[in-house]
């Protein structure tokens, strides 16, 4: 087992993973602020705050889910936030 946690590919495997790791936790912690700032700014509760989080679960880019937390904190209403989360989808997927 030692001779194993020295090779050079246990190492590069064991830091992928790793990094695997770190970049889920944040992508799940965005998704998380999005979400309590949206029940905070709107108190939705029930299924449009469940369908929002599955909108949420499909996005793998930091970047577009730091995009969202502003829009988050910028839109006039739930729905508007909504709409704009279902575009940003469209437009990732197609």
């Amino acid at each position: 087992m030692a001779v194993l946690k020295e090779s050079p590919w246990y190492k590069q495997i064991l830091e992928e993973g790793l990094q695997q790791g770190l970049q889920q936790g944040v992508l799940e912690g965005r998704r998380e602020d999005i979400l309590h700032l949206l029940r905070v700014r709107f108190d939705p509760t029930g299924p449009a705050l469940e369908s929002i989080a599955e909108g949420l679960a499909e996005i793998e880019d930091a970047t577009l889910l730091q995009e969202l937390l502003v829009e988050a904190a910028q839109a006039e209403s739930l729905e508007a936030f909504q709409k704009g989360l279902q575009r940003l989808l469209e437009a990732a997927s197609g």
